[in-house]
């Protein structure tokens, strides 16, 4: 089994459910001359390469199979094994099995999955299109972008993706933030889950994600004006055990541009969602979320008026380039989920990678090919 030089730092996030008060992790020292800590010893590193093993590991994630007999020989007879194991990886990445894996790793990433049937929209459109962006070497930036072909169709038998329009009434398509699908799965009061799933999936992180320098007394952390969010018929300004604000500045910024998709993930001119409020839930209005005069935004100073504006901002945040490459890195070295099993990737580890991939255009499948080909995947 491969052994982790680095160890990561799991980092206990509360999600947005919760919205729980943040407290200070280290409190100041009494000591009037505390002893310096010592510097942490690095664990020696013992592994060794092993091109075979490596090109097994490959093989089975990339296209669930073992390798074939003749790649283990040309690896096992060569003076310079690096060589046709570089070569067996690229061949993996070019066979069309890699296809299959990439769309079946983005239904259990993206949390989607399932055929159009009875009124309810292909659960499948989503993912495949991330999948059709990575082996197609396109930007990852299109998977919020792309103003057509966002729904397209994968055939299992042909390996082959045929793009395809979602036709669910959206002025401008912007990528996955506008598939019916995504918007189905994900509905519920004032649209709060289809945010969640937005950040959890592509920021490697659950909310509360935005942070002002220090914590007031009250446990308030944001660095928007509480008072810019709707106290009113939900009040998430409340300070108490739990602090809302901290989360639900940022939720409520985002959530308007999402509330106008029902249940089925149609687009319609009004609010379709919820606020749960008694005796019965009403029909969301934009003042729920926000307070007068408030816009929408992705972040603090960061406008988002509508979602295709929305997703030229997620595209261009430098933390949705750390989670990509910090999910290839998982799925390399079969890893948890990053935010439901807390399997963080200290970004130490990853940094090269998030370089490669700011300066490649974004192209994930690259990416993958050099965690495969690093010292960390062939060493064991």
């Amino acid at each position: 089994m491969r052994r982790l030089i680095l160890i990561p730092a799991l980092a206990s996030i509360a999600l947005a459910s919760a919205c729980e008060q943040e407290t200070p992790n280290h409190p100041s020292s009494t000591l009037e001359n505390p002893e310096p800590e010592a510097e942490p010893t690095a664990l020696p590193d013992d592994r060794t390469v092993d091109y075979n093993l490596a090109l097994r590991a490959a093989s089975l994630k990339l296209l669930d199979t073992p390798p074939s007999l003749a790649s283990i020989k040309s690896i096992e007879l060569s003076q310079n094994p690096a060589v046709p194991y570089r070569e067996a990886v690229d061949a993996m990445l070019a066979d069309v099995r890699f296809r299959d894996r990439m769309v079946r790793w983005w239904k259990d990433t993206m949390r989607l999955g399932g055929e159009a049937e009875g009124g309810i929209p292909s659960r499948d459109t989503a993912p495949v299109f991330a999948a059709q962006i990575v082996v197609e070497e396109r930007s990852f930036g299109d998977l919020f972008t792309a103003s057509s072909g966002t729904c397209p169709t994968y055939d299992p038998v042909a390996h082959t993706f045929t793009p395809s329009d979602c036709s669910n009434g959206v002025p401008e398509h912007a990528g996955v933030l506008t598939n019916p699908g995504v918007q189905h799965q994900f509905f519920g009061n004032m649209a709060f889950r289809r945010v969640r799933w937005l950040q959890e999936v592509f920021l490697c992180a659950a909310f509360p994600v935005e942070r002002a320098s220090g914590l007031s007394e009250s446990g308030y952390s944001s660095p928007w004006l509480l008072e810019s969010i709707s106290a009113s018929p939900v009040d998430f300004r409340a300070l108490g055990t739990v602090v809302c604000g901290n989360c639900h500045t940022t939720m409520n910024h985002i959530a308007p541009l999402f509330g106008r998709f029902d249940a089925q993930g149609m687009f319609h001119d009004t609010f379709q969602v919820l606020t749960p409020v008694a005796p019965a839930p009403v029909t969301t209005e934009l003042s729920h979320w926000l307070s007068a005069g408030e816009e929408t935004a992705w972040r603090k100073g960061i406008p988002a008026a509508d979602l295709p504006s929305l997703g030229q901002a997620i595209a261009a945040d430098p933390a949705v380039a750390a989670c990509a490459v910090a999910r290839a890195w998982n799925f390399a070295m079969s890893k948890d989920d990053i935010v439901s099993d807390q399997a963080v990737v200290p970004v130490e580890v990853i940094q090269p990678f998030i370089n490669e991939f700011q300066s490649n255009g974004m192209r994930l499948k690259k990416v993958l090919r050099s965690i495969l080909l690093s010292e960390d995947f062939i060493r064991f």
